[in-house]
């Protein structure tokens, strides 16, 4: 009996030890006391970590809209998801751009970045100086893709020598001089240089019949109203882009040069000897661009490199046979040439004075990615499988690119001073590319391109108006170019003077 107890006894015993066993077991997994003095379970009152996603910078970005409105979308993701970033992106019809900039700039509500599209603009200048958006100077050179950016369009867009923007890039030089190849060969001609051999060619195609059609209906120059398509002949005479520098280092308006007079005295000469056409005074851009496609027309001194593949295109679906061709621009009696500079952008961000050092950070990464090509074929194209899908090598868009409207996700730009015709013939693209290469050289630049004066603000406009009417009569045999002193005196008692007055006090303390 005693010998029952005690194994009894020892068997309690054990049972009460499993069971403290299991209490100490089950504390140590709960976090709840008990166990080792060195349990690296977390004590009672300790935080866990968290499997929320870090939160990401939102930023809005305001911008004109040509197109498509971008939407919520994959391509929208996917944009986000490679940034790392929110994006709040406020496209607005280009037709309604500067009213929204007005009355966004007016409630004091900016979003984080904008273009601003006017240009020059005291409007922005009077935000800058009131401290409105970011001094950049000091930030751009981080940025090796925006840094592709011409150092001329940098300083284009600089306010008090101080950068506040950055470009939406272009060429800083477009313009291209086209003539009829076939209407050459056909008459036996060589390729013009100076301005003395294209006007004999003009003349030429003018009384020659070069299209071979046995009817009087060609004319050597393209030209339209306001004199447009002659830009490369205005730097041939050196009347200056614009503004010009005169040898004592001072500007004046090109529309009072000696070279603008010698130059329209040439244009004068062509038009009496039938070279022109007649109506040219009323007619649109557009129009001479038709009559010089349809072969009515077969040099243009000053058209766009952009245009050369459609052009072509276009005028090969009315004569197989015609053919354009992008010669070097005239040279002038003094040897000048050249083409006119553009200030090589569309439009220019400005940054919120109120975003962080860390959100100018990021918006600096996501204007300098989007000046990258991988933005530019993404922007082209979208994402393989949903915006586009390879067919015999080469992607074919889907109604989704337009539905999510894809091509205006990316609002900044990669400079690309190259532009050729996507889809072109290669010898198309060939001649593009040669001809960047060659005017990227030749650029006239306009030494008071950022400048608007209050004169200029006031009387700019008239100025001109009234400069453009009186080279319209010179041409067409109303006055004659012996009047152009008398033009130049009234063109300075309407506002003229002034204007040249502020312009070069503002050149002097710019230089």
């Amino acid at each position: 009996m005693q010998k029952t107890r005690k194994t009894l006894a020892m068997a309690l015993t054990f049972v009460l030890m499993l069971a403290l066993l299991a209490a100490c077991g089950s504390s140590e997994k709960k976090g709840e006391g008990g166990g080792s003095s060195n349990s690296t379970q977390p004590e009672k009152n300790s935080t866990a970590p968290s499997n929320k996603p870090k939160e990401r910078l939102k930023i809005s970005m305001m911008y004109p809209l040509s197109g498509d409105a971008p939407q919520k979308s994959e391509a929208w993701k996917y944009m986000e998801d490679l940034l790392d970033v929110e994006l709040d992106l406020i496209a607005v019809p280009a037709s309604g751009y500067l009213e929204k900039v007005s009355l966004t700039v007016a409630s004091g509500e900016l979003p984080d970045l904008m273009v601003w599209t006017t240009y020059p603009d005291p409007e922005l200048i009077k935000y800058i100086r009131q401290g409105a958006f970011k001094q950049l100077d000091d930030v751009v050179g981080n940025y090796k893709n925006i840094m592709e950016t011409p150092e001329q369009t940098f300083e284009n867009v600089k306010v008090d020598k101080k950068l506040y923007s950055i470009p939406r890039t272009r060429p800083l030089q477009t313009s291209a001089a086209y003539i009829r190849k076939d209407w050459l060969d056909n008459l036996n001609l060589e390729i013009p240089k100076t301005v003395e051999e294209f006007a004999d060619v003009a003349l030429k195609f003018t009384t020659m019949d070069p299209d071979q059609n046995q009817k009087d209906d060609t004319f050597g120059i393209a030209l339209g109203e306001e004199l447009v398509f002659l830009d490369q002949l205005w730097m041939a005479f050196d009347a200056g882009n614009q503004w010009r520098e005169k040898e004592d280092g001072t500007l004046e308006s090109w529309h009072v040069s000696e070279g603008r007079k010698e130059a329209i005295n040439w244009v004068t000469e062509l038009y009496k000897k039938g070279a022109i056409d007649r109506d040219f005074p009323v007619l649109n851009y557009a129009q001479v661009n038709e009559k010089f496609i349809a072969g009515k027309m077969g040099i243009m001194i000053g058209g766009g490199v952009t245009n050369y593949g459609q052009f072509l295109a276009d005028a090969q679906k009315l004569n197989p046979k015609a053919e354009f061709i992008m010669i070097d621009p005239p040279v002038g009696p003094t040897g000048k040439t050249g083409v006119m500079q553009s200030h090589g952008f569309y439009g220019h961000w400005v940054i919120s004075n109120k975003v962080s050092d860390d959100k100018l950070a990021k918006i600096m990464e996501v204007l300098d990615w989007q000046a990258t090509q991988e933005a530019l074929d993404f922007k082209r194209v979208g994402i393989e499988g949903i915006h586009y899908n390879m067919e015999n090598g080469a992607p074919v868009l889907t109604d989704q690119y337009k539905a999510d409207g894809v091509l205006n996700l990316v609002a900044h730009n990669k400079f690309n001073p190259y532009y050729t015709t996507p889809g072109a013939p290669e010898e198309v693209a060939q001649a593009q590319l040669d001809e960047w290469k060659k005017i990227e050289k030749l650029g006239v630049p306009n030494p008071a391109v950022a400048v608007l004066t209050p004169a200029m603000q006031e009387k700019q406009a008239d100025l001109n108006k009234f400069a453009m009417e009186y080279y319209i009569s010179v041409v067409v045999g109303q006055k004659s170019i012996d009047t152009f002193d008398a033009f130049v005196e009234e063109w300075n008692k309407k506002g003229g003077e002034q204007m040249t007055k502020e312009v070069n006090e503002w050149y002097a303390a710019n230089k």
